[in-house]
């Protein structure tokens, strides 16, 4: 039998098309022939030649056992461009999202919870946009992620004897993030704590991570507000040298300071602020004016100074 010299483009696209509707199956030789619904010698050595052309210029990527499945990374010339979008993710608790296109003009693309690809919310993503239904609206499957918006997340951990999860915080999250035994950094089960998403095996329904800190017990003051600021990727602590900085700044108040402000130390003045507060800004004053009337005084510091 002689080898195959030409693929017609037209058969090229018929193969492209079949890993395009599917980007996450991978199918091998005898599939796509089936899914073309042809026959005889000639055919099949056309569909093997055809995938062989289209792996060696980089539109598919092998997988394991004789299969292929589309490059994400690669969007044919022989496919409709319009077919694509690249947009961020607004994740629903449900597991459902909608994909807001980068263009304001366009309606959001709704995704079904089982074509998500692993993206969670606020990621940056490319989708293959399916036919238009009448009636319904733009439908589509993530089948790239291009930026992942953060890797860090505040949840409460879980722990069993095997293996512990972290249910995050947020409701913009509905996966648990699984967490090997290895990477409790000193948790213990019903913490609050900061989880590090390290791997997202393509199988797997739960992403893998590690604690990178124990922020304490739910319900604690200080530690919800820890866990507002790590939601919200804010640092839990000063750098060094701002600690350093912060150690050389005199106490003293010098005459230059003085000269330069409203001197109130010879009236009865008192701060307001609780004991624990982090600065004291705010004061009453009291004094007898001479005509007999008493003065109130409400003082507001420049605490920045």
């Amino acid at each position: 039998m002689k080898p195959i010299n030409h693929i017609p483009d037209a058969f090229l696209t018929s193969v492209l098309k079949i890993f395009a509707k599917n980007p996450f199956d991978a199918y091998n030789h005898k599939q796509i022939t089936s899914r073309l619904g042809i026959s005889g010698k000639d055919s099949k050595m056309m569909v093997n030649a055809a995938i062989n052309h289209l792996y060696e210029s980089g539109a598919l990527i092998d997988t394991d056992r004789g299969k292929f499945k589309l490059n994400p990374k690669h969007i044919s010339r022989d496919l409709k461009q319009d077919s694509f979008i690249e947009g961020k993710v607004d994740m629903k608790q449900t597991g459902k999202a909608y994909v807001m296109h980068d263009e304001k003009d366009f309606d959001d693309i709704f995704i079904a919870p089982n074509n998500t690809h692993h993206a969670l919310h606020g990621d940056r993503v490319r989708v293959h946009l399916f036919p238009l239904r009448k009636g319904r609206k733009q439908e589509g499957q993530i089948i790239e992620i291009l930026e992942r918006a953060k890797k860090q997340f505040v949840g409460t951990i879980q722990i069993s004897k095997r293996y512990a999860f972290v249910v995050p915080d947020s409701q913009h999250v509905p996966i648990d993030i699984f967490i090997p035994t290895d990477g409790l950094n000193g948790a213990s089960d019903g913490d609050k704590v900061v989880a590090r998403i390290t791997e997202w095996p393509e199988r797997s329904n739960n992403p893998f991570g590690e604690i990178i800190k124990v922020l304490g017990k739910p319900g604690n003051n200080d530690v919800e507000m820890e866990s507002v600021l790590a939601d919200f990727d804010f640092p839990l602590f000063f750098k060094p040298e701002t600690l350093k900085e912060s150690e050389e700044i005199p106490e003293k108040i010098t005459e230059k300071d003085i000269r330069q402000r409203r001197d109130f130390r010879d009236v009865i003045t008192v701060t307001i602020d609780p004991a624990d507060a982090k600065d004291f800004d705010d004061a009453l004053s009291y004094r007898i004016l001479p005509n007999g009337n008493t003065e109130i005084g409400v003082h507001i510091a420049d605490v920045t100074h």
